[in-house]
């Protein structure tokens, strides 16, 4: 089924392999050099649920035709990108949400950060992998 150019069925499928990629890497090698360990793993049912919504939420730029267009390269080498981008993005909002007061965005000490970096690539890696964007006419 695509829907404005954007193969539905397959960014499903890619946004969630992706998400639950992230999560299990953070749990597989949780303590790793001092890293990872971010998610707080299968105790919380909820922020697994939320993770995956986000997941799917957070891919839907990626796979807008204007945007996966343009990215060089085949598709894991965008989802690269993509995750590096993501991850600049994250970082801005999280530095000004600090500056801000926000209780919800905390400075992270720098493992923290590197894992996160380290996870952002796995997901992008795994969503550019997995997407199939529609076949052109």
């Amino acid at each position: 089924m695509v829907i404005k150019g954007v193969n539905f069925w397959s960014f499903l499928f890619a946004s969630q392999m992706a998400g639950w990629l992230m999560f299990l890497v953070d749990q597989i090698f949780s303590g790793w050099f001092g890293l990872f360990g971010l998610f707080p793993g299968l105790k919380s049912p909820a922020w697994i649920i939320q993770h995956q919504v986000d997941s799917i939420l957070f891919s839907i730029p990626f796979v807008l035709p204007y945007v996966y267009g343009r990215l060089p390269g085949p598709g894991i080498v965008k989802g690269l990108i993509y995750g590096v981008l993501w991850h600049i993005f994250v970082v801005v909002i999280s530095f000004v949400g600090t500056l801000g007061g926000s209780k919800w965005f905390q400075p992270m000490p720098f493992n923290a950060q590197v894992s996160l970096f380290l996870l952002h690539l796995v997901w992008g890696a795994t969503l550019g992998f997995l997407y199939s964007p529609p076949e052109e006419k």
